[in-house]
């Protein structure tokens, strides 16, 4: 597959923003504990993708020729993710109860 060399994993500011948003949600609605829990199965979950970014389905919402976009399924939420030459970039934290229709929003994030 192309650019199967050592990639870095980029973790952009609006996903940073989605974790917060979600962060703040779970310690005002549940926990502390809960949203740190949140917080840690988040960056376990991401941490999976580098050994092989491919292992992961292609995003069904973000279909494209290349399939560089591709998402882990965990618990509620999806975890979008878009495959570079050198890098994979984290683009969102979607929660399955959001419009589908919000995921494409992720295409454009930078």
């Amino acid at each position: 597959m192309e650019g199967q060399g050592k990639k870095v994993l980029v973790v952009g500011e609006l996903v940073q923003n989605d974790l917060e948003q979600e962060y703040i949600y779970y310690a005002d609605n549940y926990s502390i504990e809960a949203a740190e829990r949140l917080r840690i199965g988040f960056n376990s979950e991401i941490l999976k993708i580098l050994p092989n970014p491919y292992i992961f389905p292609e995003c069904r919402f973000l279909p494209t020729k290349t399939q560089i976009y591709r998402n882990i399924v965990w618990g509620n939420y999806l975890i979008i993710y878009k495959i570079k030459r050198d890098s994979v970039e984290v683009l969102s934290l979607f929660h399955s109860k959001q419009k589908p229709s919000r995921i494409k929003m992720a295409k454009r994030r930078k």
